[in-house]
């Protein structure tokens, strides 16, 4: 990332931003998992619980119909999906592949099913709902739309070039904002999901999106990108949240105790720990 977007979210995150008043309007929760994310994911939901300012009405775990992903819904009271019944395919069924630096051929299919799946709009009966990943755990409260109906929209510092590249593919001319709209959760409106959808191709808009896929890199596509991006009338916020490895790993007590005077989030993303 350059020294300049630094800079500027520095700058930004630094500002003074007026108290946000949050819509009484209920919201869903929708979390796509696999497996592996089991260990992690009661955190997610403690600070789902505690730090969504707003109603919630259902949590959903969009996953594989898997005997332990079950139990764990069952036992934390939590909405199981099919990820099968969303689309009527499997994620592997995308085929999204790339070469690595050493010539190897790697799968990217299911990483990219679940941006899909926060992309659809099929989850859920509100208008409004809250995609969060589930190694992201919220240690402040978060506002996520105000009362006056506009999307909150907490930005980051990443840069990733071929998230930009895609997007210009996707959609030529759309403004791009000067940060970045991955910060591991983000709220979408139904309504806005389908006008994207329509300015992707309408009902071929997943398959705008494999065509246009960067296959030459691990990472091709962000849907927190391009839904941040088309949304033209927002309120940002930095996202002001810290990276740990599992070695961090507490209970959301002391978590909160360690990082709530410095931090709104944490991350533990498996990557770091292989």
């Amino acid at each position: 990332m350059s020294q300049y977007r630094k800079i500027r979210y520095h700058l930004f995150s630094m500002r003074r931003f007026p108290e946000l008043e949050a819509s009484k309007d209920p919201i869903d929760v929708v979390i796509p998992i696999i497996a592996k994310d089991l260990h992690i994911l009661p955190l997610c939901l403690e600070g789902v619980r505690r730090c969504v300012a707003h109603p919630i009405q259902q949590i959903y775990i969009v996953a594989p119909a898997q005997q332990e992903i079950l139990q764990f819904c069952k036992e934390h009271h939590l909405q199981f999906v099919d990820e099968v019944s969303l689309f009527g395919f499997e994620p592997k069924s995308l085929q999204i592949q790339y070469l690595d630096k050493n010539g190897n051929r790697r799968d990217r299919s299911g990483w990219l099913f679940q941006q899909l799946v926060k992309l659809s709009g099929k989850v859920g009966t509100c208008q409004h709902y809250l995609c969060i990943d589930a190694d992201h755990v919220l240690i402040r409260p978060h506002v996520f739309l105000t009362a006056d109906g506009l999307t909150v929209f907490y930005m980051s510092y990443e840069k990733h070039q071929p998230y930009y590249d895609n997007i210009h593919r996707l959609l030529p001319g759309l403004p791009l904002d000067s940060l970045s709209y991955v910060d591991h959760k983000m709220l979408f409106d139904k309504e806005k999901l389908e006008a994207l959808h329509q300015a992707l191709g309408g009902d071929h808009w997943i398959q705008t999106i494999c065509d246009h896929y960067d296959r030459h890199s691990h990472a091709g596509f962000s849907e927190f990108e391009l839904y941040g991006n088309f949304v033209k009338e927002k309120v940002r916020r930095p996202w002001l949240q810290k990276t740990l490895r599992y070695n961090s790993l507490a209970d959301f007590e002391t978590l909160c105790r360690q990082w709530k005077g410095s931090r709104w989030s944490l991350t533990f993303p498996d990557y770091m720990n292989k």
